[in-house]
């Protein structure tokens, strides 16, 4: 497993990027933070379909990204997820729209996510082969990038709950190491096409306060939202 996470994109991936970079403009970043480690977490939200997708392509350092576990099955469960829950529960496409997308997108997606060497997430006591994933790509100092917003409603702009996989995820990987994760706060814009990367944010003072992982996650999920309203008043400033 090791090995899987030694080396970064290959060709695959590099020639998915060029392409799409060809229709998926290159957002402004405001950047707090001067370098970054080798072994951090971001923490972004989804921006509907838009969020993955741009961070993918543009985003200045190399993570391994979380994602949905079906994404990672045969053609059937990826067009059974993309269809009835992504596109249609989620982004509230119509059904033609969604059988269109689901159909031709199933068909590249697996190459693409194995390409990135997509680490997937479960509801179930599965969870843990995710966090075994997630400890080995840390180990080999790859970054994750997570997505911990919940979508049961779809997206929205102003965030309204932050799922807490991921912290017990960080719990889990201090128990291991006594390596307390940097967490990185992202805020992505899909109509301004702008990001944020905030300052991280360490955990462990966190429950020693005696919060819960819950409590954690709903905090971070306000962190990301004043960020959203930060980029807002930055960008227009930068236009006047």
């Amino acid at each position: 497993m090791a090995n899987r996470y030694k080396k970064k994109h290959g060709f695959i991936f590099k020639g998915f990027k060029n392409i799409f970079k060809l229709f998926k403009k290159k957002p402004t970043i405001i950047n707090r933070n001067e370098t970054f480690p080798n072994q951090a977490l971001f923490v972004s939200n989804h921006s509907a379909a838009s969020g993955p997708m741009i961070l993918s392509l543009y985003f200045p350092v190399y993570f391994i990204p979380w994602g949905a576990h079906q994404m990672t099955g045969n053609y059937k469960a990826r067009w059974n997820y993309l269809y009835y829950i992504f596109y249609q529960k989620k982004l509230g496409y119509s059904k033609f729209k969604s059988f269109i997308i689901s159909t031709l997108f199933a068909i590249i997606s697996k190459l693409l996510y194995n390409a990135m060497k997509l680490i997937p997430t479960y509801e179930d006591p599965r969870l843990i082969k995710t966090f075994r994933m997630s400890k080995e790509a840390i180990n080999n100092n790859r970054s994750l990038l997570i997505f911990p917003e919940d979508s049961n409603s779809g997206y929205h702009e102003y965030l309204l709950k932050y799922n807490p996989g991921f912290i017990a995820f960080v719990q889990y990987y201090y128990r291991k190491t006594k390596l307390d994760l940097p967490i990185y706060p992202i805020y992505f814009h899909k109509k301004l096409n702008a990001m944020i990367i905030d300052k991280p944010i360490f955990i462990q003072p966190l429950l020693a306060e005696g919060k819960s992982r819950e409590e954690i996650a709903e905090y971070f999920r306000d962190v990301t939202n004043e960020l959203g309203r930060e980029l807002i008043e930055a960008l227009a400033k930068l236009e006047k």
